[in-house]
């Protein structure tokens, strides 16, 4: 008697077609976890930084180093080296010396580094590394914020970037590696708040390399005061440190002629070249240059800056502001909060500071990508868009710096881009 052979149960898939469905249910699950999951970023991340070295080392191959700045770098720090001290006295051929010590102490390196303009090769080489290394410690502060990797695949997309760096030897680079350090130091002092010293001296660094890195002070005061639980003492002696470093570095200058170095190395009122203008080709070039129209700027950024001070930047179940500052002074050696927030809520606080001060800039030159690019995988990761659309908003964005020569199309469209996103930062508040 022969046995029975077994027949598929009606509606039931034959075992090689279940095969099918089930490994492309896998692969699904594997390319879901890769763009969207967080834990993903530990294999992403070194992909991403191995990605970049041989990228960086084909561009800098390939496409021709363009001189615009590095040059008249080079002739201030001649002119230093040849004992010059009267801060208003320097000027290369682009114009006066305007950076603050910090950066004369940079280019004074690469000035032996490169012989001068001899070996500009051996200066790509060493913004090369620059680049790399202000992407490690991105990714630090992304695997902190828990970012999906969608996100930090943003961080090194940016064709503008990649040319700020290696192609044109920028100082914003140098500005950017001080902050984002900055940045990670201040979310690790979420558990160890004596890392805000040392964050006050790369932060003090960073403004001494370029004034950009002021965009962030509001939010640095804020972060500092909340990771200290409100004690006035820990934030005056940040402070004193973040001086301290300012007088250091610009010894030599302020020994000399005080007066002429301050007045230049922190001249707000120096006036941009319209032509280059990323960010305002939307209005002539008389408004740009017009008084009114800069203080008009500074007013409407102090007024976004304190809609998000009393409306979002403040721990959860925290009193409000007066009534916390007021304890604060109180009792300036006495934590003024009962808890000190969570990384995310410090980032949120320091990133958005500089991005709105990058909305209301009074000009954006192509190198000054460089200040916000970083910023931008998390605050599109908070603005809550679905990928697709942050994935579109990046692209345009993109085009609005890779524009050449500045346009007004481009203007108009990255204006409304950046504001599109801090709507939806506000809208959303800080990550919980």
């Amino acid at each position: 008697m022969s046995a029975a052979v077994p027949t598929a149960r009606a509606g039931t898939p034959p075992p090689l077609q279940r095969g099918w469905r089930d490994a492309c249910g896998k692969l699904l699950d594997i390319i879901n976890y890769v763009i969207f999951s967080p834990e993903a970023s530990a294999v992403v991340m070194p992909v991403l930084v191995a990605w970049e070295c041989v990228l960086l080392k084909l561009i800098v191959k390939h496409v021709p180093y363009t001189e615009i700045d590095y040059l008249a770098y080079m002739e201030q720090i001649w002119q230093i080296n040849n004992g010059e001290r009267d801060y208003s006295k320097i000027e290369g051929g682009t114009g006066p010396l305007v950076y603050p010590a910090g950066h004369v102490l940079i280019h004074r390196v690469l000035e032996r580094a490169t012989d001068g303009l001899q070996n500009v090769a051996r200066g790509q080489d060493i913004f090369t590394w620059l680049y790399l290394l202000t992407l490690v410690l991105q990714f630090g502060v992304y695997r902190l914020l828990r970012l999906p990797p969608w996100c930090i695949v943003l961080a090194c997309l940016s064709k503008r970037l990649h040319s700020v760096y290696v192609l044109r030897l920028f100082n914003d680079g140098w500005t950017t590696l001080m902050m984002v350090a900055t940045v990670l130091l201040l979310l690790l002092a979420a558990r160890r708040p004596g890392l805000c010293l040392p964050a006050a001296l790369t932060y003090s660094a960073a403004v001494s390399i370029k004034m950009n890195a002021l965009l962030y002070l509001p939010g640095i005061l804020v972060a500092v005061f909340l990771l200290t639980r409100g004690r006035v003492v820990t934030l005056m002696l940040c402070a004193a440190v973040a001086i301290a470093w300012q007088v250091l570095v610009a010894a030599d200058f302020l020994s000399a002629h005080p007066a002429a170095y301050l007045a230049t190395a922190f001249d707000f009122s120096r006036q941009f070249m319209y032509r280059w203008s990323v960010n305002w080709q939307l209005v002539s070039e008389q408004v740009f240059s017009h008084p009114t129209f800069h203080r008009g700027l500074l007013l409407s950024h102090i007024t976004v800056l304190m809609l998000f001070f009393f409306t979002r930047y403040a721990a959860p179940r925290q009193p409000s502001w007066l009534r916390t500052a007021v304890a604060a002074l109180r009792h300036p050696a006495t934590p003024a909060l009962s808890a000190v927030p969570s990384a995310a809520h410090i980032a949120y606080v320091l990133l958005v500071s500089n991005f709105i001060g990058v909305l209301f800039a009074r000009s954006l030159h192509y190198q000054f990508l460089a200040w916000y690019h970083w910023t931008l995988p998390a605050l599109l990761h908070w603005s809550r868009m679905p990928c697709a659309l942050a994935l579109l908003w990046y692209a345009l964005h993109e085009l609005c710096w890779d524009a050449y020569p500045p346009s007004s199309v481009a203007s108009t469209t990255l204006h409304g881009l950046n504001s599109a996103l801090l709507l939806l930062l506000y809208v959303n508040g800080p990550p919980a």
